[in-house]
């Protein structure tokens, strides 16, 4: 492919846009309102003793409406779980932001205290009532073990914790739960039996799996990652037990084509969190076994876009169809947000394959993958080591790892690679010291006359209201994951998925189909590139006389080889 030297600056700079490239706060994408986002920070950083973060958390709950009386409150209860000491230099840490907040003018609203307790029963029998009120046992269940050695603690237990805190209605008992499954989570191995017991508390009365997910990402961003994948696999072994850990609770929407579509979450093997919508055909019958389809989307996208569109089309077809996001993007779970990793990119199509292969709905013999765009790339590299993927297709696949290494259209010298690597341990090492992460786009931020067409196709569908904008996909991603994109060779044993078959789609026009000609290329048969004479990349996203094209091709193929 031959382009002009000022393009090919134009390019570089585009794909590779340093400019004043944009430091974010990467945000966790979570079920939990505001207000239990903030209990569960300050519980785990109280638990952790973490002073210097619990601060501006502090601050942060005082200025979106929390009262003093409730971050008080969650300091209180937090003592019963870490300790005194912990608790304490909790509170403390409250007084000092409280002092400084006043020398500045503000008057924070302390919020009610706990209504006066009229109960005349004992606190041991109030204790007792709770606890089997909100765990679902009864009171006059078989004592636990610690119990009969030690019968003192277990009236401790329900005279003071389950009476006198958990009466003091300052929080909800949803509330109070949240926060002790925080905290538990925060102090490490070896508390896993509370952990589970608490988090099925938290489930009896009505926190939602969603919530307790989203809990341990705060546990992984406040306390760490061994920490939060502890209490994962607790939690997962919870939902196991209820028969929830593969199935969503998510009620199915049904479309106007008839197409059911259902929220879905699934976790790979790094313990992320994966959200999918899944398709079911409109005659679904849930006494029969369907082919499946896999559709990842393109690099920076989300499954609102082009990967949900093919995977509903498909399942008008007759498939049971999944468009989910890739970890760190969209709804889907993974810290720091926006981090392009080649490795957990590709395992996420395993972990697709996981899902699918244990819903009653698919035949786990007939599984099939489409990657669209940078998905294509890593849908290749997952199909090459997971033979449960039975038929693979792109469409407009990129190839990140050339791309990164080499530019667009191998436009970029080597000399020019090392100066990226070079700057790249330059920002590591300022981020480790404390540093604002440093992103780029992917898409340029203004357009002029050396703006070359297919830059302006790709903003013409993501910056596009009328076609693939949408607010969890923003092009942005950390400047440091070029380093890791730079060293993945998707293709390096591409041959390896023969006798399984390959459909590579790609338009005439597109800036990237030498991508899919060089896979075509080293691929074994069954092999096929299949050109759509005048698409360009991007008009294989979701242009219709494009897709009349495409779909009816995809449709053969799959039910070739699906069979």
């Amino acid at each position: 492919m031959k382009i002009e030297s000022k393009l090919v600056m134009t390019l570089f700079c585009i794909l590779f846009w340093y400019g004043n490239a944009v430091a974010q706060t990467p945000k966790v994408e979570q079920e939990m309102d505001n207000k239990r986002q903030h209990i569960v920070e300050v519980a785990t950083l109280v638990g952790k003793g973490d002073l210097h973060h619990l601060k501006p958390v502090l601050v942060t709950g005082l200025n979106d409406g929390m009262t003093v009386n409730e971050l008080k409150e969650v300091m209180v209860h937090t003592y019963a779980y870490c300790g005194f000491p912990r608790a304490l230099r909790g509170l403390q840490t409250l007084v000092e932001v409280l002092d400084e907040r006043k020398k500045e003018g503000i008057e924070d609203n302390w919020g009610r205290e706990a209504s006066p307790i009229t109960d005349t029963r004992s606190k041991y029998e109030r204790g007792r009532d709770i606890l089997a009120e909100i765990s679902g046992v009864p009171a006059d269940a078989p004592k636990a073990g610690y119990a009969v050695l030690a019968p003192e603690i277990e009236v401790f237990l329900k005279e003071h914790l389950f009476a006198d805190l958990f009466e003091r209605d300052v929080l909800t008992y949803q509330e109070r739960e949240l926060a002790t499954v925080a905290v538990i989570a925060s102090l490490g191995k070896g508390v896993e039996p509370m952990l589970r017991s608490h988090m099925n508390i938290a489930m009896n009365i009505g926190v939602t799996s969603d919530e307790l997910r989203n809990l341990f990402a705060v546990v992984q961003r406040n306390i760490g990652r061994s920490e939060a994948d502890a209490g994962r696999l607790v939690l997962n072994d919870l939902l196991h037990s209820k028969g929830l850990a593969v199935y969503s609770d998510a009620p199915s929407q049904i479309l106007d084509d008839g197409v059911k579509v259902q929220k879905v979450a699934f976790h790979n093997r790094f313990l992320i969190d994966i959200a999918g919508d899944l398709y079911l055909p409109k005659d679904y019958d849930e006494t029969k076994k369907y082919a499946a389809i896999i559709v990842g989307h393109p690099f920076g996208g989300v499954k609102e876009q082009t990967s949900g569109l093919h995977a509903r089309r498909l399942a008008e077809l007759g498939y049971v169809t999944l468009a989910f996001d890739a970890s760190y993007y969209g709804e889907s779970g993974g810290y720091p947000r926006r981090i392009e990793s080649p490795e957990v990119r590709v395992e996420d199509f395993s972990a697709a394959v996981d899902f699918l292969s244990n819903h009653s709905a698919v035949d786990a013999d007939k599984i099939g993958v489409i990657g669209i765009c940078g998905g294509g790339c890593y849908s290749v590299s997952a199909t090459q080591i997971d033979h449960r993927i039975k038929a693979l297709a792109t469409i407009s696949m990129y190839d990140m790892g050339r791309a990164r290494r080499q530019g667009v259209g191998d436009s970029q010298t080597y000399e020019q690679r090392m100066a990226i690597l070079d700057a790249i341990g330059v920002q590591r090492t300022a981020e480790y010291s404390g540093t604002a992460r440093k992103d780029i786009r992917a898409l340029p931020e203004k357009v002029d006359a050396s703006t070359p067409k297919f830059a302006i196709d790709f903003l013409d569908y993501y910056d596009n209201p009328e076609r693939g904008q949408h607010p969890n996909s923003t092009g942005y991603y950390s400047y440091t994951s070029l380093a890791p994109m730079m060293n993945f060779f998707p293709f390096a044993q591409i041959e390896t998925i023969s006798p399984r078959p390959v459909l590579f789609i790609v338009g005439e026009n597109a800036v990237s189909a030498y991508f899919s000609e060089d896979a075509y290329a080293k691929a074994a048969e069954p092999k096929e590139l299949f050109v759509v004479p005048g698409a360009t990349h991007v008009d294989l996203y979701d242009q219709p006389e494009y897709l009349q094209i495409t779909l009816p091709k995809l449709d053969a193929f799959f039910k070739q080889y699906l069979k």
